[in-house]
């Protein structure tokens, strides 16, 4: 193309631009969510999009970065959900129990997102790290349960970091099973977790019992 022929070339329109963008990251939450990280080459996430490889490379500089933007865009949706719910809420054990049902709806709701994120275990370092982020944070709303009570004054960070480990587990075993109907089940158990060392045994066990009546409440839209 001469100087002057790209002079004169008319630049792509923002919208198009914005929708070869979108078709991109679906496209390759899709494909990782369906066949897991290791098969995110970029002709496969091409010819899934429907497009060519030049547009690919003017919208990202490499594979990472376009699975860091998607996975971003998944951390600020159910951020969005999770972090109003838990800050609405009057205590610290009530928010908890809010944010880990509206991140269970988000769950349910976007089952290819889900699958998505519990892929990245086995991304590169970098997007690890993104997902590790997350998790921390997960770890820094439960260990705000150290405020509570005497009791819970001393307990270690490890502590909230040993919960979410074990929580995320559980959700990513379901996943996996493509079990999302299961999801709520693992609320109460998860709670249960979550209030134990902070606010002890009783406290736990109401988690457990009121189980049924927020599975009940939540299926039905009511939380």
């Amino acid at each position: 193309m001469t100087p002057a022929e790209k002079a004169h070339r008319r630049p792509a329109r923002p919208e198009v631009s914005e929708a070869e963008r979108r078709r991109l990251l679906d496209a390759l939450t899709a494909l990782i969510a369906e066949q897991g990280v290791a098969a995110a080459a970029t002709g496969a996430l091409c010819q899934r999009a429907g497009l060519e490889i030049e547009v690919f490379n003017t919208h990202f500089e490499s594979l990472d970065a376009c699975i860091q933007t998607a996975w971003e865009e998944v951390v600020g949706q159910f951020a969005g959900l999770v972090a109003p719910a838990f800050a609405a809420a009057e205590g610290w054990r009530e928010g908890i129990r809010a944010a880990a049902w509206g991140y269970c709806r988000f769950l349910q709701e976007n089952p290819v997102k889900a699958r998505f994120s519990v892929e990245l275990s086995l991304a590169s370092e970098p997007i690890q790290a993104r997902r590790d982020f997350v998790m921390d944070g997960w770890a820094e709303l439960i260990h705000l349960g150290r405020f509570e009570s005497p009791a819970a004054a001393d307990l270690p960070r490890a502590q909230a970091e040993a919960i979410v480990g074990a929580i995320w587990e559980r959700q990513v075993a379901t996943i996996r099973e493509n079990a999302f109907h299961r999801l709520p089940e693992l609320i109460p158990e998860a709670m249960y977790m979550t209030v134990l060392p902070y606010l002890g045994l009783e406290a736990a066990q109401e988690e457990l019992r009121r189980g049924p009546a927020d599975i009940a409440a939540y299926r039905r839209g009511a939380l």
